[in-house]
Parts: C-alpha cells; structure tokens; sequence
C-alpha cells in the first residue's frame, strides 16, 4: 500500500472513529451535521438461505430505510419524551473495524467498508445486547468536508436479540 492511500485509509478511519464518538457521547446534532443531503440510511433485513446463496440479506425489505429527512425526525424525537424506548438513554460503545476504501476520487466520492461491533445496556437491567455487522459506506464531498451520503447496515444476526433498535448504526 502506497502512502497515499494510507493517508485516504486513515482519514476514514478517523472519520469513522469520530462519529462512533459522537453516538456514544449521545451528540445526536453533531452527528447529524455529518449527513449529507441525498443520504440513505438502510438496513436491510438478513434472511436465511442454503448454501452459499448470497446476498443473503432482503434487497427490498428493510428494519429501517431512511432518507435524510426521516432521520432528521428520529434524531429530533430522541430529544422530546416520547422517545421512552431511549429513555434513560443507553450506553453505548461503538468498536469500528476492519475499514476498507474500496473507491476513491479525491475531493468527490468515497466508498468505504468497515465491521461495526455495538455494545448496549440499558440502565439497571443486568441484559446488554450486541449488535454486529459490516457498513458499505458511501461519501461525498462537500464545503470541504466528506459527508455521509448512503450506509447499508448488513447486521450479523438474523434475529436481533434486543428489545429495541432505537440507537443509530
């Protein structure tokens, strides 16, 4: 790998790193700056399949599938008292690995890979969930910053054992 794109693996990484931070930190505003205007936030539904059959994921069903002004609403309602199932908050703790450019045009685009690995509790409950996965991220530069413009979440488990998906990914 030559020094440039160790430097483009870098710079996603620590893009990556910040925004796990952000969503620990429950700094749900700071985080939504990072979203581009076109974004799409997905995660498709995993499936059992045969074999080696793949995709072994839903193309067209999804737990959640949203666009920019959905999410807006999600993180908008976090802040209100209707959001019980977040309420006290979580704790989370985000471990982003396994980042991989897989397209890159400098100052324009970027397609990057990583493994996602959630640990959660739930304030006295002695349960805690994880949640693990791979993100096919896509970006877009824009006022001088790269911006989240897709994520497709491809959890782990086909069945999620949590009693809610109410954190981001």
């Amino acid at each position: 790998m030559n020094i440039e794109k160790m430097l483009v693996k870098c710079e996603f990484e620590q893009w990556l790193y910040h925004e796990a931070q952000l969503l620990d930190d429950i700094e749900f505003d700071d985080w939504f700056s990072l979203m581009h205007s076109s974004l799409r936030y997905q995660m498709p539904v995993r499936v059992n399949k045969e074999g080696t059959e793949r995709p072994d994921y839903s193309t067209d069903m999804f737990t959640f599938n949203d666009d920019i002004e959905l999410l807006k609403l999600r993180v908008e309602r976090l802040k209100t008292d209707y959001a019980w199932a977040e309420i006290p908050p979580s704790r989370t703790r985000r471990f982003v690995s396994n980042v991989c450019v897989k397209d890159f045009v400098e100052g324009e685009k970027a397609v990057v890979k990583s493994y996602l690995l959630i640990y959660r509790s739930r304030s006295k409950d002695i349960h805690h969930d994880l949640i693990s996965g791979e993100r096919n991220d896509e970006f877009t530069f824009e006022d001088g910053k790269w911006k989240l413009s897709k994520r497709v979440f491809i959890v782990d488990q086909t069945t999620i054992n949590t009693r809610n998906l109410a954190i981001f990914v």
